[in-house]
């Protein structure tokens, strides 16, 4: 269980997990047999020791035993006491129990209390219980009521609350009505849904005056009656605001209890309830009136209605007539209010209720608050017609009653109008039945803009389509396309919607019967939406020739902002939805009608050093599956050239196919090549783009191997250098793109420039030779290339890296496989050990492959080099072993693995220094006093540091007081001077660290208390005080200053001091 287990127990004792098992297991007898007693303390890695896990498990007997035997119960874990501690693992009650009658700790400075830990964890009611009995309910680093914190806790169980609740209240005289500015408990669980947990408020006695003409509908009647009781009990509950739950007895009562009932919102609660029956309403409805209330009272609602209105519009009536007609015959209107209670019938389809209604007096023309007629109830779309032949017989019941079919109506929402007209909205909303029954019965109705878009947008019958169209077909939509490049709207004709709708048939029609409407869109082509929506071929060609313009251009972003016209963007955007002799018909039919086959795909914003333009040759290339010789052979045969430069790089479209696009394969470039070579086209092998490309050097950077040798076999210079990084043809096979290549085409790229006579140690503007860019940029299968190709292995570069090196020091993703980074650069490493490459190896500059491992993090990399019996105790040009720089600066991984395998500790670097000094500086205090401690009590031997900086300067140096504490006793001069003149305490104050001024100030103080002089001065006449002027450190300076120090004699120092800001002196003058 120590902290270094890996390397301080011997190979006997058993690993840490055998032990937390059986902590874990509860198991004292097999606790007791691996658990040596003076081990009883220790910490594993994670600083945890055996009654730590004791603890977390709730193994009481392991608990108890270790408890027994000497293990420190520490006053808290983790900031927690014992006891929040433990319950934070959800501990037993018998545990708890236990823990508290032995005396643990039950509060902390900074922790949790154990009744807040317990609420947070969701702990059983037995726990609760015991924390009630305990230690109290009250909290008081809380404001939170205790009730409603149980209540709205998400970690604890409903029938543990309920239990919780009812103990709080009945026991503890816990008020369940408290509400202090928060949201009474009853409305909060109602909210929440928690309807178990409601019911067992109502019970304990919570009021439900908010909320109670809710809980018929969200309980249940049978819920209700039985709750009732309950409720009439609590005094908290109102009558007025129950009424709705109470049943006909307690109701009648309550009227009969009342002096007078008006502006009470009896009618309504009585009209609404589900727990009467119509007759007993009207008793208690009567009574109501006779006792002063009006008929045509208004619910508190922002739109207040009647009750014959709710009632019409909550209950499904149809001949049962009974009780609205008592409402009617006692003066209940049934227009109220700028509302009519015949509207909600007709969405309802409740035929005889609006018959009764129309029998009664009912205006059918009315128009409410919201300017809604009957019209709107007709054409909802959730009205409840079973089909279009029930909408159209209530239209004609209320046609036979006088409906105004012009009745102004609002039907759109936000509109600057309230008027729109019955035709308009019924083609938004409703289906093509109804329409065309409208469109026969009433002919004079007017066709407007908005019924001709509805009715090419809506999803009507082909026939009802064409109806409304033919009435109307030169309409203009306005500002109805957006061209997100050009940031304008523009307007669109019904050819144009009737594309972007999908309406092949609608949209074939318009071609044949209206030729002279608006034939073409201004934001995109619409023969390719109709591709795109998969029109048929004949209908296709039709669009292309309806368009007068072949050649506009269209703005796009496909990749930036581009132009094109209609051939290139057919080619790119819809290669895979035609064969190649469809292709061929409908670039014939194009260039039949005018198209101009060299306007390009157009770039309007990008950079010096990218394509502005693609030709269509190039377009055809990038999109078509395969290589397309029909497609190929019309292209050339319509004049477009693949090798005449066009672009803004002065590149031509072949050299683009080459150059860029990884989506087009070295076996289709090959075939290009190929194919214009017999058609008679030559390829210019010396033409080099404005970046210093030519073919030869594209086919490299995107590793097209069977490409580069027809090239090379063509005549081309293998040994040509440019590029945007103006490099040599192997450099750019190898760096210039990275995970989207092949890597074994990337390495037969570089067998073929090899096989050609490239200089495999060439080296680049890097200053890598091939082989050690391979191993900066993760190309292992190049590598292995340039390795069997005789590669210099033993390379160093001017900053003197190797080749190993740059595996390890490189930050790229690696090219081969960047999800795999570590493995690659570790397989490259292999192969260069295998190749004879000294691994152990320092440069003047950089330390060893395993050093450098370490140094920067790499676990997967140090594993493998661990696997190449590499020297564990290789040194440095300092003299360093990798245990020295894993102890210094790395995670302990890497310390632990090095000791596991036995490396030598008692070696002295370069400077003096043993491997004491590096556990003193590691940022870590505790890993690095564990690891001082330990070092001290092997015997080996300590250097005497550089300059004779020993233990003692070294600690003060880094600030380190804890090291400080262990060494003290080593040493009987605190003031003793390294080569400089520093004593342990001027390091204190002047060491170039960025360290916090309170840790400084601390062992200025432990220094100065063991006998260090803070007066002492430096060769050079400065005292500490000086020094800690000299750093900047004020708050230091100011302590000294304090602790005695001679303010007069660090003026004298720092005066001589060259360039010493005026602010220093001053500081130092005011406090003489």
């Amino acid at each position: 269980m120590s902290f270094f287990k890996n390397f301080m127990n011997s190979n006997s004792e058993p690993t840490s997990d055998e032990l937390i098992e059986a902590i874990k297991k509860n198991n004292v007898k097999k606790v007791k047999k691996i658990l040596p007693m003076e081990d009883i303390n220790k910490e594993d890695n994670n600083f945890q020791r055996p009654i730590d896990f004791a603890l977390q498990f709730s193994s009481l007997d392991v608990t108890k035993y270790l408890l027994e035997n000497g293990a420190i119960l520490e006053e808290t874990i983790d900031s927690e006491s014992i006891l929040s501690y433990v319950i934070s693992y959800n501990a037993s009650l018998e545990i708890i129990k236990y823990l508290h009658e032995f005396g643990a700790s039950i509060e902390s400075d900074y922790g949790t209390t154990p009744l807040n830990m317990a609420l947070n964890k969701g702990s059983s009611f037995e726990v609760f219980e015991y924390l009630f009995r305990n230690f109290g309910t009250s909290r008081p680093q809380n404001n939170d009521y205790l009730i409603h914190e149980i209540a709205d806790s998400e970690t604890i169980d409903t029938k543990t609350k309920g239990k919780l609740l009812t103990l709080l209240v009945e026991e503890y005289d816990f008020d369940i009505n408290e509400e202090e500015k928060v949201l009474h408990i009853s409305t909060r669980l109602f909210n929440k849904e928690d309807y178990e947990l409601l019911k067992v408020v109502i019970k304990l006695g919570a009021r439900v005056n908010s909320i109670a003409e809710h809980l018929v509908n969200k309980l249940g009647e049978r819920e209700v009656k039985k709750l009732l009781p309950y409720i009439l009990k609590s005094p908290q509950n109102k009558m007025e605001y129950i009424s709705p739950i109470l049943d006909f007895k307690s109701y009648k009562e309550y009227i009969q209890g009342l002096d007078n009932t008006k502006g009470k919102g009896l009618i309504h609660s009585i009209s609404l309830s589900h727990l009467f029956h119509d007759k007993e309403k009207i008793e208690l409805i009567k009574l109501v009136l006779e006792k002063g209330a009006d008929i045509n009272e208004l619910s508190n609602k922002e739109h207040p209605t009647n009750a014959l209105w709710a009632f019409t519009a909550n209950f499904v009536i149809g001949k049962n007539t009974l009780l609205l007609d008592f409402l009617i015959d006692c003066g209940c209107k049934i227009e109220c209010e700028k509302q009519s209670a015949l509207f909600v019938p007709i969405v309802d389809n409740d035929i005889d209720l609006v018959k009764h209604l129309l029998e009664k007096g009912a205006d059918v023309n009315y128009v409410n608050y919201f300017e809604n007629t009957a019209i709107n109830s007709i054409i909802l779309p959730d009205a409840k017609f079973a089909n279009e032949k029930e909408r159209i017989a209530m239209l004609e019941l209320l046609l036979d009653n006088g409906l105004d079919i012009n009745l102004k109506s609002s039907h759109y929402q936000n509109s600057s109008t309230n008027y729109t007209p019955i035709l308009e909205a019924a083609v938004d909303v409703c289906q093509s039945e109804f329409i065309e029954y409208l469109l026969e019965k009433f002919p004079e109705l007017e066709i407007t803009n908005r019924v001709v878009k509805f009715a090419i947008e809506r999803d009507l019958d082909f026939e009802t389509s064409k109806k409304v169209i033919c009435k109307n077909p030169n309409v203009v939509f306005e500002n109805e396309v957006y061209c997100n490049v050009r940031k304008k709207s523009f307007n669109a004709g019904i050819f144009e919607l009737s594309i972007l709708n999908y309406k092949e048939d609608l949209t074939n029609f318009i071609m044949d019967n209206f030729p002279d409407v608006k034939s073409y869109s201004d934001t995109y082509p619409l023969a390719l939406k109709a591709i795109n929506v998969e029109f048929n071929i004949d209908t296709i060609k039709k669009i292309i020739s309806f368009d007068k313009n072949i050649n506009r251009l269209y703005y796009c972003e496909p990749d930036g902002i581009e132009t094109c016209s209609l051939p290139i963007f057919l080619l790119d955007a819809y290669h895979n939805r035609f064969n190649e002799d469809e292709k061929i018909e409908l670039l014939s039919l194009m260039v039949e009608c005018g198209a101009d086959l060299s306007i390009p795909f157009t770039k309007l914003n990008y950079e010096n050093k990218s394509l502005g333009s693609r030709g269509i040759f190039l377009n055809h290339a990038i999109y078509s599956k395969h290589f397309e010789s029909k497609v190929v052979d019309f292209l050339l045969q319509n004049n477009v050239d693949p090798y005449a430069p066009v672009s803004n790089l002065n590149e031509s479209q072949m050299h683009s196919i080459i150059n860029r696009y990884t989506q087009i394969s070295d076996e289709k470039c090959l075939q290009y090549l190929e194919y214009l070579d017999q058609k008679g086209y030559k390829v210019d092998l010396e033409h080099k783009n404005t970046m210093g490309t030519d073919i030869l050097l594209g086919a490299c950077m995107m590793n097209r191997p069977k490409t580069l040798k027809w090239i090379i076999d063509k005549g081309a210079n293998i040994h040509v250098i440019g590029g945007f990084d103006n490099s040599p043809a192997l450099h750019k096979s190898i760096s210039n793109y990275s995970h989207f290549i092949d890597p074994l085409l990337r390495a037969q790229t570089v067998k073929v420039l090899i096989d050609a006579g490239c200089d495999i140690e060439q080296i680049d503007s890097e200053q890598f030779t091939p082989l050690m860019s391979a191993a900066n940029y993760g190309c292992f299968e190049v590598a292995r290339v340039l390795v069997d190709a005789g590669a210099n292995i033993n390379f160093y570069n001017e900053a003197g890296e190797g080749i190993a090196h740059r595996a390890i020091m490189t930050d790229v993703e690696a090219y081969d496989d960047k999800d795999n980074s570590n493995l690659v650069y570790s397989k490259i490493l292999a192969l260069l050990k295998d190749a004879g490459l000294d691994l152990n190896k320092s440069s003047a500059e950089v330390v060893p492959a395993l050093h450098l491992s370490i140094l920067y993090g790499k676990k997967e990399i140090y594993d493998v080099l661990l696997q190449l019996e590499l020297d564990l105790n290789a040194k440095d040009m300092q003299g360093r072993t990798p245990l020295m720089l894993a102890i210094c600066y790395a995670d302990m991984y890497y310390v632990n693995s090095l000791m596991s395998k036995g490396v030598k500790i008692d070696i002295i670097d370069s400077y003096n220094e043993s491997i004491h000094y590096y556990a003193i500086r590691r940022e870590n205090e505790d890993e690095s006093i564990k690891m001082l401690k330990y070092f001290l009590s092997q015997n080996i031997e300590i250097g005497k540091g550089y300059n004779n900086r020993d233990l003692l300067h070294i600690s003060a140096y880094y600030v380190n007081l804890k090291a400080l504490y262990v060494i003290k006793d080593m040493f009987d001069d605190f003031n003793q001077k390294d080569l400089t003149g520093f004593t342990p305490l001027h390091w204190a104050c002047y060491s170039n660290l960025d360290i916090d001024q309170s840790k400084r100030i601390e062992v200025a103080k432990f220094l100065i208390e063991n006998g260090a002089n803070i007066n002492e001065r430096h060769p050079d006449g400065g005292n500490a005080l000086a020094f800690a002027v000299l750093a900047g450190l004020k708050d230091l300076a100011d302590e000294l200053i304090n602790l005695g120090s001679d303010v007069q004699v660090a003026l004298n120092s720092v005066k001589n001091v060259e360039g010493i800001a005026p602010e220093a002196i001053s500081y130092l003058e005011s406090s003489l």
